[in-house]
């Protein structure tokens, strides 16, 4: 089973802590004002946790621990990512709930559209989505994902955080080799039948 433990070294190396950049949208609380994230925590989502626009004392009130606890309990614990099997399929989906907020509902595109199933996207691990990620192939299903997540970054046309969105995304790749075709399996035993016959079988 996955370990929120073992993903949180991998996203302390992609959050920071306090910023303030006006040209990022998470920096913003919903009157409009500037306010900056802190440890990777937005403005707007941390709104929703403390139930008022936040304050920029409050954001840089945001303690390492804090928001340790908050993406716990708000990303990882919420997706049930603890009960995905494998490790870097769990990363990958829960990292991409964090920076985009459609992390689950992504898993899901990829699954009925590599994968064949034909299940609701509606952005929530539950049962159906569980079993379908636990019966495919790992390595597969985050290679896809992963371009999927890319393809959702070029999407957006923002040049300034598209560079460095891409960054993020390879701290979780995983190394996979694509399936031959019957093309090139058919091509290889062509050249092979030729080489044995012309060269070797004199």
């Amino acid at each position: 089973m996955a370990s929120f433990y073992s993903y949180l070294p991998l996203l302390q190396q992609v959050e920071g802590g306090f910023q303030k950049n006006p040209k990022d949208p998470g920096n913003y609380n919903s009157l409009g004002q500037l306010v900056g994230t802190n440890y990777g925590i937005s403005a707007r989502f941390y709104e929703g946790v403390i139930n008022r626009p936040p304050s920029q004392g409050d954001m840089k009130a945001i303690t390492k621990q804090r928001a340790e606890s908050m993406f716990k309990n708000w990303f990882w614990d919420l997706q049930k990512a603890s009960q995905i099997n494998n490790q870097a399929m769990a990363n990958t989906i829960i990292d991409h709930q964090v920076n985009a907020g459609s992390g689950a509902k992504l898993a899901q595109q990829v699954l009925n559209n590599d994968f064949g199933y034909n299940m609701s996207e509606d952005n929530k691990i539950g049962p159906i989505t569980l079993q379908a990620l636990n019966s495919v192939d790992p390595a597969r299903f985050v290679h896809l994902y992963n371009e999927a997540r890319a393809n959702h970054y070029r999407s957006i046309g923002n040049p300034t955080f598209e560079a460095s969105w891409l960054i993020r995304l390879k701290k979780f790749t995983v190394e996979y080799q694509k399936p031959l075709s019957m093309v090139a399996i058919v091509t290889i035993a062509t050249v092979g039948y030729i080489v044995y016959h012309n060269f070797l079988k004199q």
